[in-house]
């Protein structure tokens, strides 16, 4: 009973030691780990649903792309004529009807997945914004949409929590791991990577959500006259009569149209920068994660935990392996995480020797490893053989797409 105590007191001297070796530390730590190891349930539940749903808006990301460009045009061919008398240019008219009239395609074929992905997201948002520490103000046409967001400083320490975790599960796992210093130290650095993941996707889902309602405010007057300009670009007699009516419908919309030029720009600029900060994250966890899988994973039967199932045990699970897609600005090639697979990475190199092919065929064999790693992954039912198995083939995808790349081909 004694040395128990003792063992017990000991253990929290430690860590309490520790805690105040950390060049991290801030005022409010000690609230957060408490927070977060008490609150492990519901976060790792909202933490599931947020990264499914920035998922989702990623796979959109061609939609809102065409969107911005369309409001782009839409503003520049307004400034251009804004001051001229649209009723004796009809040239003129048709050019800035043909820009409303994309603005609106494409604004109506986002607007019900953003409403539904919104939807089911907005309990893990409501959730996240208690956690977040600041607003950020959206300015539009009639008022200011204000939105929850985190704080790099919020952020770091939240993730942070997560890294502790990490480290109080590995001691209660194996007292032993208390007096390996190392391993603590490398459970609290994967740790705290793996916590950023879902609170980028909760900042992500904060402020698209802020940017897609104050442009949908914008919308409206447009949405107003869309089918008086469908008429004229269809050469309806009776829309082409009614021309003046429909000139100064559009003439009173300058504000609006305005205000969609700047939130798309604005709201699509903060999106690709969101998005390529979730990419680093995801180099960074990738490496972390290698490195702890050389040092641990070869004699004991453990891994890191998934990123999007933050505040799991240290030793049960390996890092999801990435998939393969595009920057929202700017298409280029990337990679993004899938984040809610808790699945063990195998322990062999089977990747170094790979057949070359050409970029094309690589590309093509990647879309086939992902998609069938997706499936069994998500479908809860594979056997870790299976799983493994899927992710081995998405390596070697993978690799040859590098190679491929390397070469030139």
């Amino acid at each position: 009973m004694l040395r128990s105590l003792q063992l017990k007191t000991l253990l929290g001297l430690l860590l309490f030691a520790i805690l105040f070796t950390v060049s991290d530390v801030q005022a409010g730590v000690f609230s957060d780990i408490k927070l977060w190891v008490s609150e492990q349930a519901n976060i790792r539940q909202h933490s599931k649903n947020i990264t499914s749903e920035v998922k989702t808006l990623y796979r959109e990301r061609k939609s809102i792309q065409r969107f911005a460009e369309g409001a782009s045009n839409l503003i520049k061919v307004y400034q251009s004529i804004r001051n001229k008398n649209l009723k004796t240019n009809f040239p003129k008219l048709l050019d800035i009807a043909r820009s409303i009239s994309q603005v609106v395609t494409e604004f109506s074929n986002l607007a019900p997945k953003a409403e539904a992905m919104y939807k089911k997201a907005q309990p893990s948002m409501k959730y996240f914004a208690e956690l977040a520490d600041q607003t950020q103000t959206i300015q539009t046409v009639k008022k200011k949409i204000v939105v929850k967001t985190f704080s790099e400083n919020r952020l770091m320490s939240l993730a942070g929590a997560n890294g502790w975790n990490r480290v109080f599960d590995a001691v209660k796992e194996n007292p032993i791991n208390l007096f390996k210093w190392g391993r603590l130290s490398d459970e609290y650095k994967l740790g705290k990577i793996e916590g950023q993941y879902p609170l980028k996707c909760a900042q992500i889902a904060f402020e698209a959500s802020g940017y897609y309602f104050a442009a949908k405010e914008s919308m409206q007057d447009l949405l107003g006259i869309q089918s008086e300009i469908k008429g004229i670009l269809g050469g309806d007699l009776n829309s082409i009569l009614n021309l003046g009516n429909t000139v100064n419908k559009i003439q009173n919309s300058g504000n609006s149209i305005e205000s969609i030029g700047e939130l798309a720009q604005e709201g699509t600029n903060k999106l690709s920068m969101r998005m390529t900060e979730l990419v680093k994250l995801q180099e960074e966890y990738v490496a972390a994660s290698k490195i702890y899988n050389q040092k641990y994973n070869k004699s004991e039967s453990s891994g890191a935990s998934s990123p999007g199932n933050v505040t799991t045990s240290p030793a049960r699970n390996a890092p999801s392996t990435s998939s393969s897609a595009s920057s929202p600005a700017s298409g280029a090639s990337t990679s993004v995480y899938s984040p809610n697979s808790r699945t063990p990475r195998p322990t062999a190199n089977t990747t170094s020797s790979v057949p070359a092919v050409s970029l094309q065929q690589a590309m093509a064999n990647y879309q086939v490893a992902y998609e069938a790693y997706i499936k069994i992954s998500q479908a809860g039912k594979a056997s870790q053989a299976e799983v493994n198995a899927a992710i081995e083939k998405l390596a070697v995808a993978r690799k040859q797409v590098e190679q491929a790349k390397a070469s030139g081909k």
